[in-house]
C-alpha cells in the first residue's frame, strides 16, 4: 500500500448478459448464463484504486439482505476494505439488469437507492481512515456532502464522479477540487462543454474533465485547456470504465500531484478494461504489460 483513499458511495450488484445486438421491443433473447458482479461507481472506482495501490477503504451501504455475503466476499477478494453504512440493518442491494452487445455497449436497467441512516458518522469514517484522497460518486447526498466538506476543510483533495447531474450536486461542489464528468453531465442551464467548463469555474471547482467513451477526453485545469486521445484498443465491454477511470486518476493523481498526468494515465488503464469482459477479468491482468 502506497496510499490512504477514501470512496463514497454505490455498490451494486450487476447482472451482465452478453447478447449479439440489443434487442427491440417484444422479443425474447437466449444468452449464456449471465455474469452476477459486484458493481456500482464508487464501488468499481474503489476496486481499480485497489489494483494499483493494493488496497482502498470504500464506505457504502451493504446492510443485511441476501447478496450480503457475495459482496463481502468479493470486495475482499479485490483488497477493498469495506465501511459498511447499514451494518446490522436491513437493507435492499441495489439491482442492476445489464446487457452488453458484441461491440461491448451496453444498456442498464436499475434504481435509485433509499437513504441510508450510516451507523457511523462522516467525522469518524475521515479520522479513522485518515485519507490523501476522497472520491464521491453523488450518491447518499447527507453523507457524502458532509465527507466534502470534512476533507475540504482538511484540504484534503475531493473529486467527484459526475455521471448524471443529480439535484444534491447543487451543494456538493461547492466542496469539489476536481470534477470528472461524462458527456451527459449536464447541470440546468448547460446545454454544451463550454457551458460546462464555465459553470464548474464559477463553482470553484479547480479541475473538470468531460469523459465520452471513445472519443477524446477534454479538460480544463489552472485555466489551461486541452484534450488527451482515448487509447484505441478491441472493445469486448465498457461496464465500469468510467469508473474505473476515476479511481485510477485518485492514485495517479496522489503519485503525481499533476491532474493531466493523472489524466493521460487514468485513461490508458480505463481503456485497458475494455478489452475485457465484464468488470474483474482485466484485474488479472498487468495493464503495463
Amino acid at each position: 500500500m502506497k496510499h490512504r483513499a477514501l470512496f463514497v458511495g454505490l455498490t451494486t450488484i450487476d447482472i451482465q448478459y452478453f447478447v449479439d445486438d440489443i434487442p427491440i421491443a417484444n422479443t425474447k433473447v437466449k444468452t449464456d448464463i449471465p455474469n452476477i458482479l459486484v458493481g456500482g461507481p464508487a464501488t468499481n472506482a474503489a476496486v481499480a484504486f485497489a489494483y494499483l495501490n493494493d488496497t482502498v477503504t470504500l464506505a457504502s451501504p451493504n446492510g443485511l439482505n441476501a447478496f450480503s455475503s457475495f459482496i463481502d466476499q468479493d470486495l475482499n477478494r479485490v483488497g477493498v476494505e469495506h465501511f459498511d453504512l447499514a451494518y446490522g440493518q436491513e437493507f435492499e442491494t441495489i439491482l442492476a439488469t445489464v446487457l452488453t452487445s458484441k461491440n461491448g455497449d451496453r444498456t442498464i436497467v436499475t434504481h435509485n437507492p433509499k437513504e441510508v441512516e450510516s451507523t457511523i458518522s462522516p467525522l469518524k469514517l475521515i479520522d479513522l481512515v485518515q485519507p490523501e484522497i476522497l472520491l464521491l460518486d453523488g450518491f447518499y447526498p447527507e453523507f457524502s456532502i458532509e465527507c466534502a466538506r470534512i476533507c475540504s476543510k482538511r484540504n484534503i483533495p475531493v473529486v467527484s464522479d459526475c455521471g448524471s447531474w443529480k439535484p444534491q450536486f447543487k451543494e456538493l461542489l461547492n466542496y469539489i477540487n476536481i470534477a470528472i464528468c461524462s458527456a451527459d453531465f449536464m447541470p440546468p442551464g448547460c446545454t454544451n462543454q463550454k457551458e460546462l467548463f464555465d459553470f464548474m469555474r464559477l463553482k470553484n471547482v479547480e479541475s473538470t474533465a468531460i469523459s465520452n467513451g471513445a472519443s477524446a477526453i477534454h479538460f480544463s485545469s489552472n485555466n489551461k485547456k486541452g484534450s488527451i486521445e482515448v487509447q484505441k484498443v478491441e472493445v469486448k465491454d465498457t461496464l465500469g470504465a468510467g469508473d474505473f477511470l476515476h479511481g485510477a486518476f485518485c492514485y495517479y493523481y496522489l503519485e503525481s500531484n499533476d491532474f493531466e498526468t493523472a489524466l493521460k494515465a487514468a485513461s490508458t488503464l480505463a481503456s485497458f478494461t475494455c478489452s475485457f469482459e465484464g468488470t474483474r477479468e482485466w484485474l488479472n491482468f498487468d495493464h503495463n504489460a
